[in-house]
C-alpha cells in the first residue's frame, strides 16, 4: 500500500472518532497516526514522521491542545495539573529496521492571557545527545527523545514542579527508562533538573538500562506517592557495567518526594498495582516483530 493510500484509508476510520469541538487538524494527525502504525517499510515511517512534525505545528497553531480529551488517544500522552498550572507532553517514535528510534513530539503550558490560551513548543531529536549522561540538562531543540508515558506533579514552595517518566527503545539490544523532570520558562523547554537525590549524589534523572529481552517495571504509585522501579543488575557478576545482560532481580526501589526533590530508597516493598492503576509502558516495537514473524 502507498503512503498516500495509508493516509486516505487512516483518514476515513479517524473522522468519525473525533468531536464536533476537534479540528480537522487534529483529524489529520489522527490518520498520520494511524498510518504511522501501519507502515511496514522504513521509508513510510521516516516520511510519515516528517509529515506528523508539519501537522502538529497546524493543529497546535489551531488552538485547541487544551480541548482534547487524551485519553482517548492511543498515544504517548501525560495530561498533569489544571487551570494555570497544567502541561500537556506529547511523543511519538518511529522504529528504524535496525532497531533504533526517531522521536517527535511537542510541550504545551497553559497561558490564560495568550491568544491560544497556551504556549507550546515543538521537541527535536537529537541524536547526538548522551542519554547515558544522568547529570546534564537537555533542551527542546536538543532533546534526547523518548515516549514519555506517565507524570506527576508535586509542589516546591508552591511552586508546581513536572517529572515524567520516559522510554527508549535504544537499540536491538536494550531498552532504557527514567525518570527527570521538565522546566518551562520564557519560550523554552529544559529537561533535567537537579532533583534526584541517588546513591552517587545529586542528579538532573534517574536512568535504568536493561536487556531488550525483558520488561522493567518504572511506574507511579499514587498512594503513598512514589515512583517504583526494578532493582537491576546482570545474572552473571562478569558482565557488570554492560546493560545489555541486565533484568529484574525480583527486589524493588524507589524515589520518594521530600522538600522538593526526589530521593532514592533501595529494597523497598511494593504491592501489585489494581485494575487500571499500571500505566506501565511496554515496547511497542513488539506487536511489529510478532507481526513480521
Amino acid at each position: 500500500m502507498t503512503l498516500r493510500a495509508l493516509l486516505a484509508t487512516a483518514c476515513v476510520l479517524t473522522l468519525p472518532l473525533l468531536s464536533q469541538s476537534q479540528t480537522m487538524e487534529l483529524a489529520r494527525v489522527q490518520a498520520a497516526h494511524a498510518s504511522l502504525r501501519q507502515a511496514q517499510h522504513q521509508d513510510d515511517r521516516l516520511a510519515l514522521h516528517s509529515q506528523l512534525q508539519m501537522l502538529w505545528v497546524e493543529a497546535a497553531e489551531a488552538g485547541q491542545l487544551m480541548d482534547v480529551d487524551w485519553t482517548l488517544w492511543n498515544e504517548a500522552v501525560v495530561d498533569l495539573g489544571e487551570g494555570p498550572d497544567r502541561l500537556v507532553v506529547y511523543t511519538w517514535n518511529v522504529e528504524l529496521d535496525d532497531r533504533t528510534q526517531r522521536y517527535g513530539g511537542w510541550v504545551a503550558q497553559a497561558a490564560p492571557e495568550s491568544e491560544l490560551g497556551y504556549t507550546w513548543t515543538a521537541l527535536s531529536h537529537d541524536l547526538e545527545v548522551d542519554l547515558l549522561d544522568n547529570n546534564r540538562m537537555h533542551r527542546h531543540d536538543r532533546w534526547q527523545g523518548g515516549l514519555y508515558y506517565d507524570g506527576v506533579m508535586t509542589l516546591d514552595k508552591n511552586s508546581p514542579v513536572y517529572t515524567l517518566l520516559a522510554w527508549d527503545g535504544a537499540d536491538g539490544l536494550t531498552n532504557r527508562k527514567w525518570v527527570e523532570t521538565v522546566d518551562l520558562r520564557n519560550g523554552r523547554v529544559r529537561f533535567g533538573s537537579p532533583r534526584f537525590e541517588l546513591a552517587e549524589g545529586l542528579r538532573k534523572r534517574h536512568m535504568m538500562a536493561y536487556a531488550d529481552a525483558v520488561q522493567a517495571v518504572l511506574r507511579i504509585e499514587r498512594e503513598p506517592l512514589r515512583i517504583i522501579m526494578d532493582d537491576l543488575a546482570p545474572q552473571d557478576p562478569a558482565f557488570q557495567g554492560q546493560p545489555a545482560f541486565y533484568g529484574p532481580t525480583l527486589s524493588y526501589n524507589a524515589l520518594t518526594w521530600k522538600n522538593g526533590r526526589w530521593h532514592f530508597q533501595k529494597n523497598i516493598a511494593v504491592a501489585n498495582p489494581e485494575d487500571g492503576q499500571n500505566r506501565e509502558y511496554r515496547d511497542p516495537s513488539l506487536s511489529r516483530r510478532r507481526r513480521n514473524r
